[in-house]
Parts: structure tokens; sequence; C-alpha cells
């Protein structure tokens, strides 16, 4: 029963009216009709809909995940079920900012699991260039007369970020000036969200459209899958239904039209370059005074043919009933967590989708008539593991306040939570075959082998714990053989490389399932520590396995910290990794210093890092001491004609406002001076602004900078107001025509400090693949002040590497000089120490005079402690130059460090000659 029941038709509506401007924070509305109080459950057979109240007591309504983000002044609507969050009439956060559409979604679940929501936006879009925006959401039943509902009503706005991309002063679409009306409604005992969008031409000229429906959704929770295709890739240009679903045993999503499908297009490619799925509406055609009414509908389900059932039914389809129950073949116990997929004549291309097993091990699912085939499958195609503390959702930068702190209470072991069900580690058995007639029965049981268990510990030489990334391969180069066909493997998601998985700890323990057999399991840490493999390691089934890792210091720190400038996680639209475990997988790299660059978005880190632990060193004394790293809060602007660009440290950043009150460079035309000078007024006092890859493309290639000129062909995309630059990004390859820029910036006497960076979006992309080592006179991350840090590296301190340790000083007249600074003198001795552990191979050493080869040599193929090079080279002048030192290797890292090859560069040391202040050589 609502507490302000609202009677359909019979008393006002309530109308959320709130300001649409960037600073715009929705309060709770008091009143009689703020519908149902939404913090209240619905039972079964009911359903509630209500305005988000404010304070805590509010938020209680609220549910969290990877992409919560409702707050005080939106509307849940939910039943038992399902539950779901429209957003009012304000500018929300993300690239989709657009008021009146989903943006929180999930099942309902137990108070002792917290929430999952991994629904970024849904919204409707024209031609991918406008969008439909709210100016008033209404709440039109609290549903105490059976069905909630609500009305979001609006028209058509230029999608600002799509047209800002390209810096459009004209919207690729003119404006439509539609009168839009969306109703959202939802019925008791229902997992699906109606929504009718009516379209009505107040104009006076015909009006040609293409609506199409667009998810932005969680990569780093959620995969796409396919009616019919299932895991595997998209076959077919229609799309019965647009799905995703979880990684990890989280909810399935799909928006399905009430009738007909929706179509792909090169736009909808377009889109999936950005993490959006996008499907198309058919064309319609407007009269003036004429209206037209698409409907679809949002399900929220436990699997993929739950959601799918729900699309059969309200599409007339005739479904029977199918039920089992998977037991573990060694106990006889239910497993839970386990997805039966069923495929019609066990064809592929006919997959219908998956049931998953409850915590008896139970299943049921609805299906089409027909003759099938199902599968029960325990384990994934990517096997990545992350060491999490039992129960613990995920952190979301713009969840209710309440929300977040109840997960931060479950990492920092000040509250207990479940797990979600999710069976791993376990072979396939046979498949069942089953023939269902339409309002019949059938049924398909199973039984699966036990997993087996490792459970693994890595520790330094002293005995101390380890962060670490370990890497299972099978020991034979290929999964045993299974019953499942090959060509289904992709469509079930199982796997069929070598790798059975990866695994990342941040305290060095780590158990992990995986089927029994026979593996080869790589231990590693960072390019201070060596690596360790134990060969055939035997799992059996239903036992443990323990492993005890010892990785050799074989580097000291001597005072230099690495720092990796360039890092994404889940609040990045590309991102693949919660925050969470990007913190883990800079611990288990061994990145002292990671600086957090979300696109375009201003958040912190920062109460993760001490919930989790991970900053804090074992042998830490008890008032703070060492820690393993220090989070650096940055930003990345993200333009596509400039360049892409990092700013660090951020002001704190605010919630309340879009994208944390990061800078939105979308709206405003500007030039690339102009750009820096806002992206800098963001800032804290002296933050630092680095160039991102300049050619892959960045703003070199954009600009059109000439090396041999040391200008750009287009003044205003370029700017010289950066204090630092990528030279080298782990992600692409254009090292040499980089390394070409920047002897060309020292030639003109531009001084800016070159760094290495991972610019990982991925755990299986290293933290620190790429990596700046800085002299900060200190082995203690903790200790490091950014004003420290940025002295550092405004002198140009560093050594960019991968893999290779490079420490290069110059020694003139008693004095000993770091790479970067300048050198009083015509002549001086250059100390060249390379560093490595025995699984890296440095390769060759060469030293540059103003861009010229001054010294090469190859470096020994092997090292017994470490030390590759240890020897000093005469340098001289006759006139001001610069010199630096270069260390590149041949052979790949392995695996782990995606195969990458080692690469060292120390920055340039400026040798004056006659002391009157150092002056460029020229180009």
């Amino acid at each position: 029963m609502s507490i302000f029941p609202v009677a359909k038709g019979l008393v006002p509506t309530l109308a959320l009216t709130l300001a649409a401007c960037a600073d715009a924070d929705p309060v709770a509305l008091e009143g009689p009709f703020m519908g149902a109080d939404p913090s209240v459950p619905a039972a079964q057979g009911e359903v509630r809909a209500g305005v988000v109240r404010g304070g805590s007591e509010g938020e209680a309504a609220l549910f969290g995940g990877i992409c919560a983000e409702g707050r005080a002044g939106d509307i849940k609507i939910y039943n038992h079920l399902a539950q779901f969050i429209i957003q009012g009439p304000y500018e929300g956060h993300g690239y989709v900012s657009v008021g009146g559409g989903v943006i929180d979604a999930d099942l309902v679940r137990d108070d002792d699991i917290l929430g999952r929501d991994t629904l970024e936006d849904v919204f409707l879009a024209f031609s991918m260039a406008r969008l439909f925006h709210a100016d008033q959401v209404e709440l039109l039943s609290d549903g105490s007369d059976g069905v909630a509902e609500l009305r979001a009503t609006g028209t058509d706005v230029p999608w600002e970020w799509f047209q800002g991309m390209f810096e459009l002063d004209e919207p690729v679409v003119s404006e439509l000036g539609l009168d839009i009306s969306t109703s959202y409604q939802l019925e008791p005992d229902s997992y699906s969200l109606r929504i009718s969008t009516t379209l009505s031409n107040p104009g006076d000229e015909t009006l040609s459209l293409s609506p199409q429906d667009g998810v932005w959704a969680s990569g780093e929770d959620l995969l796409p899958w396919v009616p019919g295709d299932g895991l595997a890739e998209r076959q077919d240009d229609e799309l019965a239904a647009v799905v995703f679903t979880g990684r990890q045993g989280e909810a399935s999503f799909s928006l399905w039209p009430e009738e007909g499908v929706y179509q792909a297009s090169i736009i909808t490619d377009m889109a999936a370059e950005y993490g959006i799925a996008l499907a198309e509406h058919e064309g319609l055609e407007l009269a003036p005074g004429q209206s037209a009414t698409l409907v679809r509908y949002l399900s929220v389900t436990p699997d993929t043919l739950t959601a799918e059932a729900e699309r059969w039914q309200a599409q007339g389809e005739s479904l029977g009933a199918v039920q089992g129950t998977v037991m573990d073949g060694s106990e006889g116990t239910g497993i839970p967590g386990v997805r039966v997929h069923f495929l019609q004549d066990g064809q592929p291309g006919a997959v219908a989708g998956f049931a998953t097993t409850d915590e008896e091990g139970e299943y049921s699912a609805q299906l089409p008539a027909g003759s099938w085939q199902a599968y029960a499958v325990a384990q994934t195609d990517d096997a990545e593991h992350v060491a999490r503390v039992t129960g613990a959702g995920r952190y979301a930068p713009f969840a209710a306040a309440e929300v977040n702190q109840a997960q931060l209470d479950v990492l920092a072991g000040q509250a207990q939570a479940q797990d979600l069900a999710f069976a791993l580690g376990r072979p396939s058995p046979a498949a069942q075959s089953i023939e269902l007639q339409a309002g019949g029965s059938a049924r398909a049981d199973f039984e699966l082998e036990p997993a087996g268990w490792l459970q693994v510990t890595v520790r330094d030489d002293l005995g101390e714990p380890l962060p670490a990334v370990l890497e299972l391969v099978w020991a034979e180069g290929a999964p045993p053989d299974s019953p499942v066909p090959d060509e289904l493997l992709d469509a079930l998601g199982l796997p069929n490389g070598h790798r059975a998985a990866w695994a990342w700890t941040p305290d060095g323990s780590l158990r992990i399932p995986a089927i029994p057999g026979s593996y080869d399991l790589t231990a590693s840490h960072d390019w201070r520590h060596e690596q360790q493999t134990i060969e055939e390691v035997e799992l059996t089934a239903g036992q443990v396995n323990e492993l005890d890792f010892t990785l050799e210091t074989v580097l000291q720190r001597e005072g230099w910290l690495a720092m990796d400038s360039h890092l994404h996680g889940s609040p990045s639209f590309d991102g693949a990794l919660p925050m969470e475990d990007r913190l883990t997988a800079c611990a288990a790299a061994g990145v002292d210093l990671p600086v957090m660059t979300d696109h375009d978005v201003f958040v912190d880190y920062q109460p993760l890092v001490h919930a989790k632990g991970v900053h804090t060193h074992p042998r830490a004394p008890p008032w703070g001491g060492h820690q393993r790293l220090k989070v650096l809060p940055g930003v990345k602007v993200t333009t596509m004609i400039r360049g892409h660009f990092n700013h660090f440290p951020i002001q704190e950043p605010n919630p309340a406002a879009p994208n944390g009150g990061a800078l939105r460079w979308w709206i405003e035309r500007v030039s690339t001076s102009e750009l820096f000078g806002m992206i800098r007024a963001l800032g804290e006092d002296d933050a630092l602004l680095q160039m991102n890859h300049p050619r892959t493309p960045g703003m070199a290639d954009f600009a059109g900078y000439d090396p041999t000129t040391g200008q750009p062909d287009d003044e205003d995309l370029w700017s010289w107001d950066f204090d630092q630059f990528e030279l080298l990004n782990a992600g692409v390859t254009d090292l040499y025509e980089i390394r070409a820029d920047w002897f060309s910036f020292l030639d003109s006497g531009r001084i800016v400090t070159p760094l290495g960076v991972s610019d990982s979006h991925y755990r299986f992309i290293p933290c620190g693949l790429g990596r700046t080592d800085v002299y900060l006179g200190s082995d203690d991350p903790g200790a490091v002040s950014f004003e420290a840090l940025r002295e550092a590296l405004l002198a140009g301190h560093v050594v960019v590497a991968a893999g290779t340790s490079l420490r290069v000083t110059m020694e003139a007249d008693g004095s000993e000089y770091l790479p970067g600074d300048v050198v009083v003198a015509d002549s001086a001795e250059l100390a060249v120490r390379v560093q490595a552990p025995s699984w890296i191979a440095p390769g060759s050493l060469r030293i540059y005079q103003d861009g010229a080869l001054l010294h090469e040599e190859a470096l020994p193929e092997e090292s017994e402690d470490g030390t590759w090079f240890d020897d000093s080279f005469a340098v001289s002048s006759d006139a001001d130059s610069w010199i630096a030192v270069e260390v590149e290797g041949s052979e790949p890292m392995g695996d782990a460090w995606r195969n990458a090859t080692p690469y060292a560069m120390s920055n340039a040391f400026l040798l004056d000659v006659d002391g009157d202040g150092w002056e460029a050589p020229g180009l």
C-alpha cells in the first residue's frame, strides 16, 4: 500500500520541473503527490512508483552498482522482481546527459546482496545526432491501481557531445521541433518496463525521421548477447532485441520492440566503437499534425532466457516449460550459478538463450515448441579472476553517498554481504536433448564434475606478501577435449585458447577455480623482481592445490619511483575494469604513482584506496610509513580533432555536478590554446598538462606538426602550453615518429618532459606496461607530495621505461647531474647502468647527441645479478648540445606483459658549454 495513493485520471499529477543547467541539483519535493515511498519494498503482486526523497533515508531507495547514479528528485518504478530509476529533467552525467531516460536498473535483490546496476543510459536518438530531452517528468500513477506509470515530455535537442566531437557549428540534423511524450509503465510480477513514445509533428512541413534506441551499458560487467548467435558476434543486421548479460552473474538486459525487429546499420557499427548499442526503428514520415508511436520494452532479468520469454510472450509466441537440476557429481548437491544454454536442433545460429540455476541448483525456462539441445556451462572464455572481498559489489563515482558507503564498508570489513552465484571451473558434460510441445513441459538434468582449486601465495625474498599477476596456461597448449562442438564455443562463452586464466591479487593471496587438468602457472610482479613459473601443476576435481611463489628482488628503487600517468577504469566510457580492479592491477604490477585519468570525468579513487588497503605495505609501522602506492587524481580531455590531454592533479570532484565538474569541452568552439587555458583553470594550482599519444592520432598529427621545421601546419590546432608528452604509449606503435618529434623539440629549444604510460583500459593490459621512472629521492610513495612530484617532472628527472631500468647520470667538475639537468661544462662523464631481471633482454644501447647517433652497442644476452651494463662514456661538445640514452630490446617480455619489447629512454642532459645559459642547437 502506497503512503500517497494517486488514482490515475482523478487527481493532479506530480510535475518535476527542475532547472536543466550545469549546476542543477534536484531536491526532494514535498507534498501529497510524491507517490509511493520508494524505500518501501514491493510485495509479490504489487507495483510501486515514487519520487526519491532527499537525505540518507531517501537514498535508502537507491541501489548500487558500477553505473549507479540515481539521486533525490529521480523517480523509482519497481515491483518485487525489477527496479528502474528514471532521471528527472536535469542534465546528468556522461555523454548522454539528457533528462527523462532510464539511468539505473537492476533486479530486486535480498538485503544482504549489494546492488548491481550495470546500465548507464537508455535513450532515444535521431540519426545519432539529436536526442529526446524531457523538460518535464510526471508521476501519473504510484501503482496502487495495479499499474505504475510516469511520463516524460519534451522535444528533440542536438546531441551536444556528438556535435562537439566534430566541432560542428550547425547540427548534423536540423531541429525537428517534435513534441515527444514517453510513458513508462510497469505491472506487478513483470521483469519488463513498457516504454511508449509518441512523436508528434506540430509544424507545417513533413518530417522524415530515423529514430534509434540507444543503450550505453557497462562493458566492465556486461557482455553483448545476440538472439540466435548467443555470445558470438552478430551475424545478421536484423535485431530481435538488444541484449547484454552479466560477466559474473549480474542481471541480463534486453531492449526489444513490441512488434517487428530493429535494424543494424553503419551508424550502429560506428556507435559500437564508443560502447553504445544503437538499434534503428523503421524510418518515419510525419505530415503536419501527424503522430506516430514507438513501443518497446526494457527487461531486466536473471538470465537471457527469462528476457527472451518476456519478449516471446508479448509477441504472441506459444511456449512450453523446461526445468531441471544441475548437481555436483561428487557431493550430490545442487550447484548455483550454472548457465544452461538451449539451442534449437543444436545448431549454431539457433541459440535461444540460457537459464541460470538457483541456490539449490534448480533452473526453469520457457521456450517455443521444437527440438532442443541443452548445454550446462560453468566456465567463461575470458577467465579473469581478481581477489575480492566476499560480497563486494562495485563503487560508482556518482552513486548516492549511502549507496557507496555500503560498498566501502564491505571492502573495509566493517560489514558483510553475499556474492552473486556464478559457477566456474567445471567441465561441461554432454548435451541433453529434449522435445517440447507448446503448453507442454520437459526436463533436462545434469551432473558436473567439481572444479579443481589453486590456492596461491606470492611473497618477496624477505617473506613478505607481494601483489602479483598470475597467468595459468594449459600444459598441453589447449583445453582438453570437450563434448561441446568447437563451432559452439564462442556462442556459449567457452574457452578455446592456450590461456586458462588471468588473475590479480593486491596482497599476494588468491584462490582460483579451474577445470581439473595439467597447467603451467607463472607469477610476476614488476621489473624489479624475477618471475617464477611452476610447470605441470596438476589440479584434481574437488581438491585444493596450494602453491607458494617467491619472487626475488633484483633491483632496488634507489630513490626512483614508477609513475603511470595514463590509466582508465569504469568511469571512462571505454574503461573495461571497475575502479576497485584498477587499483589492484596497479598494485600487482608494482606501479608506485598511478594517475587516474578517466575520459572527461572527475573521479576520486581515494576512498577505495583506503577501504581496500592496497596502498599499505605489510611492513608499514602503525603510524603510517611505507606505502605500496599513492594514487593521484587526474582527468583525460578527449577531443576528437585536437587530440587527447591529461591533467593532474584535479580539484576535488563535485559528485552533484555533471561528470564531477569536469570540462565539457564539446560545448564551446575554441582554439587549442584556449582549450588548454580552460583545462588549466579547472585544475589545482600548477597542475601539469600532458599531451597524449601525439601521433595515434594526437595533437601532432591533427595540427600537422613537422619535425623538420619545428612548427605545426595549423596553429589553431596546436599549442606549446603543455608540460609533458607521451614518448612511449604502450598501446601504440609510433615510437620512432614521436622520438623524432621530441628531438625536434629539443633542437628548437622546446623543453618538455618525455613520459612512458600504459594507457591501460583493461586488466590484461598491464598498469605500467609503459611507465615513467621519476627521481624523488624516496623509496616510499606515501612520502611523496605532489609539489615534489611536480618539481621533479618539470625538472625532467625522468627515464621512460618498459621492462628495462635505465639509470644515467652525468658528472662534470665534481658534480653529479640527473636527466633533464643543465650541465655547465664542455666535457663530462656519462655514467650508464642498465638493469633488468633475467626474464628481460634489454637488447642494444644507444647514445644520441643533438639527434645524431653518438654510440651504439649490443648488450649481453644474459645477466645473473640484474645488471646488464655499467660503464661510463666521455662526452664533449664545442657548442651547447643535448645528450640522451636509449636502450631497446628485440625479444618480447611474455604474455603477462602483452609480448611488448623492452625499452628505456633517459630524458636529455643539456650541455651548457659557455655557462651563459643553454641554447638549443637548432634544427
